[in-house]
């Protein structure tokens, strides 16, 4: 009777060591795959944000934004000593020259690249005037009136250049180009980055 009872005995024990066995593999076996999974998903996510950033910086500077225009400008003076102006030593010249000014971002690799669950959140540096460009081939004198004495000369023509430049500028932005360049900027930029596969969804914000 003992020998029944201990046979049965070692039966129950082994039986308890092979299901604590089983339930420990088991276990383990599924840490492993939940960690390799956990790896997987991160892996992917940093591929989809570098392969973001790889985009933008292929692209590096983006303009998105322009204002053409035609602007005039007058200068007119005369020789000086110390404050005094000297007299019939006036010069002038009004002169008329076409334009572009243009806006967007100068440098997309400082854009920042996050993500948020399925999410890639691209953060854009400000919109600014990247280039103001004069068409020399428009330039035209409207009127001048040289003097003998101090006559106009390159450097009159080339301060001109630089004057007229700060005033496209300023009538640019007060037309809006920046605004213009910035909406652009997002449309362009979520278009550019658009996931075919549906990986992971494109949220464009600014500094």
């Amino acid at each position: 009777m003992k020998d029944i009872f201990k046979g049965v005995a070692i039966k129950i024990v082994s039986l308890i060591i092979i299901i604590v066995i089983l339930c420990g593999g088991g276990f383990l076996l599924y840490r492993n795959f939940a960690n390799n999974l956990s790896d997987t998903i991160k892996h992917e996510t940093a591929n989809n944000v570098e392969i973001v950033r790889e985009k933008l910086q292929e692209t590096a500077e983006l303009n998105t934004g322009s204002y053409l225009c035609t602007d005039v400008l007058t200068r007119a003076d005369s020789r000086k000593f110390k404050d005094w102006k000297i007299p019939f030593t006036e010069k002038s010249f009004i002169v008329s020259y076409d334009g572009v000014v243009k806006a967007g971002i100068k440098d997309l690799t400082k854009a920042k690249v996050t993500e948020s669950g399925n999410t890639i959140i691209v953060r854009l540096p400000e919109v600014e005037i990247t280039e103001t460009s004069i068409d020399n081939d428009s330039f035209e004198k409207l009127d001048e009136s040289n003097n003998i004495f101090n006559p106009i000369s390159i450097e009159d023509l080339n301060e001109a250049q630089k004057e007229l430049k700060e005033k496209m500028v300023d009538r640019a932005i007060e037309k809006g180009v920046l605004d213009i360049a910035e909406s652009n900027a997002e449309t362009i930029i979520a278009g550019m980055l658009e996931n075919s596969n549906d990986d992971y969804e494109i949220k464009v914000e600014w500094e």
